[in-house]
């Protein structure tokens, strides 16, 4: 099993010191070997190394300005006393084990034209199909950054839950001025992680996470329920979303009595 870095970016107005708590025992239940980057405005706790306040979702650099403030944070030494860096969203809760494998990037790509209309889960095939920038709802990267990292394949991704390598961690305290140079102040998170993963050369998966908006999520409610927990978990996810940010949320009392014994 890998050495992780969860990088959370933990919610600026709600969460407590305490819920962080939970998220980081939550997470070192399933998996001892690892160590926390947290990112919050004005808390106050000891795995805390940045502190981004997210402006206005869409009209700012919201999730990627934290992103670029931990990457620029961290040492390449540091980054290289770890396998991977997997990044965590405030209302994320892990069931089960995650099982990275040295050497291999797992992001949830939009690999494909209509991605959403065909995802089904993480054993989707990963084949690259179009040109899945240019998706039903509009066209990503309309800039074209991945020119200038010479991409063959270029796709957007979820940014929850992606598991990025040492490698292409690296690559991104290279690379992340360039990309804020031509998009400033703009929210690249569902772009430059995942470029650089690509850049990487090394192989990629999706994870076994199920999100917020996942199109495997047939009943799209956005909604967690006790079954599908369960259902996932049978199913061979370690990650789910959408719970509620504090500890005492019920999917996640659920989870610590079932789950985590």
């Amino acid at each position: 099993m890998s050495k992780v870095c969860y990088i959370i970016f933990a919610h600026s107005l709600i969460q407590t010191e305490n819920d962080l708590d939970d998220m980081i025992k939550n997470i070192k239940f399933f998996n001892k070997d690892c160590d926390f980057v947290i990112n919050h405005p004005n808390m106050i706790h000891p795995k805390i190394r940045t502190r981004h306040m997210p402006g206005e979702l869409d009209r700012s650099n919201f999730i990627f300005g934290a992103f670029e403030k931990i990457v620029k944070e961290l040492s390449d030494d540091e980054i290289n006393s770890y396998d991977h860096f997997c990044l965590v969203s405030a209302n994320q809760y892990f069931i089960n084990r995650p099982d990275f494998e040295v050497g291999v990037n797992y992001v949830q790509f939009y690999n494909t034209d209509d991605w959403s209309n065909f995802y089904d889960g993480y054993n989707y095939k990963t084949d690259y199909v179009g040109f899945p920038l240019q998706q039903p709802y509009g066209r990503w990267d309309p800039k074209d950054l991945y020119k200038v990292y010479n991409l063959n394949t270029p796709m957007a991704s979820n940014w929850e839950c992606i598991v990025l390598t040492k490698e292409s961690m690296l690559l991104c305290k290279e690379n992340i001025d360039s990309c804020v140079n031509q998009y400033p102040n703009q929210d690249m998170i569902s772009l430059f992680p995942g470029y650089m993963a690509l850049m990487s050369g090394q192989r990629w998966e999706f994870p076994k996470h199920f999100g917020t908006y996942d199109p495997s999520n047939k009943q799209r409610n956005h909604t967690l329920f006790l079954q599908q927990v369960d259902e996932k978990y049978k199913e061979g996810y370690y990650s789910i979303k959408r719970v509620n940010y504090d500890l005492n949320c019920p999917i996640k009392e659920y989870i610590r009595n079932r789950y985590m014994k």
